[in-house]
């Protein structure tokens, strides 16, 4: 299990124990009563182990770091977009932030309207793209994913006022929290304007934000430089 961002004060949804809101200590502390009550849900979290193992993780192991701050953003073609402006391909010279969200996770709601504040402030220099890659088949199988996604979008209005794609079958998910060795969400990837990722972890934490104005000061800077080379005048 990852605990997202260095240092890292808030709790994630883990999404590989559709759990939200427990801690590592809470566990560790439990009293034995308590105890005796979560050794009764065994056969639920081994039900749980092995449809985790189909999808090729293992809960609570961390897996091997394949996608690192400085690696090349992987590919990110979403099946469907359901708000804002499609992203057909990251344009060398822009911010993006992938950040990988559900609507039944309570913290990544709680994000919200922080990186709807984010987009606002950073607009000229920064896309926000929410992807939607958890969600939760109905419990009488229907797949209403799409259309749950779509009205917890509309709901929210300009409260979440920032680009919102889907998929269903999580391969952009894997592609990156996956081969992070990512498995809470919120989670966030900051790919700079060289297309390589210069931050991973909870948006939730300063470093999220602290890590955008850098890049976004990196880059007015160099725009500066370029347009003073440029100019003969300045030369």
């Amino acid at each position: 299990r990852v605990r997202l961002g260095v240092g890292a004060r808030h709790i994630a949804c883990i999404r590989s124990e559709d759990m939200c809101g427990f801690s590592r200590s809470s566990v560790l502390f439990l009293s034995a009563g308590a105890l005796v009550a979560a050794l009764s849900l065994a056969p639920l979290v081994s039900s749980t182990a092995r449809a985790d193992e189909k999808a090729g993780t293992r809960p609570g192991v961390v897996q091997p770091s394949k996608l690192v701050v400085g690696s090349p953003a992987p590919e990110f073609f979403p099946s469907k977009w359901v708000k804002g402006e499609p992203v057909k391909s990251f344009q060398p010279g822009r911010i993006y932030v992938i950040e990988f969200w559900a609507t039944w996770c309570p913290p990544c709601k709680e994000s919200i309207p922080h990186l709807t504040e984010i987009q606002k402030q950073f607009k000229d220099n920064v896309t926000i793209i929410g992807m939607a890659s958890s969600e939760r088949v109905a419990k009488n199988g229907q797949d209403d994913r799409f259309a749950k996604v779509s009205q917890f979008v509309k709901a929210q209005g300009d409260k979440m006022n920032y680009t919102i794609a889907f998929e269903a079958d999580r391969k952009i998910s894997k592609a990156w929290m996956g081969a992070a060795g990512v498995n809470g969400i919120p989670a966030a990837f900051v790919v700079g304007a060289d297309g390589k990722i210069a931050w991973i972890g909870d948006p939730r934490e300063p470093a999220f934000e602290a890590t955008l104005k850098q890049a976004v000061e990196a880059l007015g800077a160099d725009k500066k430089t370029g347009e003073t080379t440029s100019d003969p005048k300045k030369r």
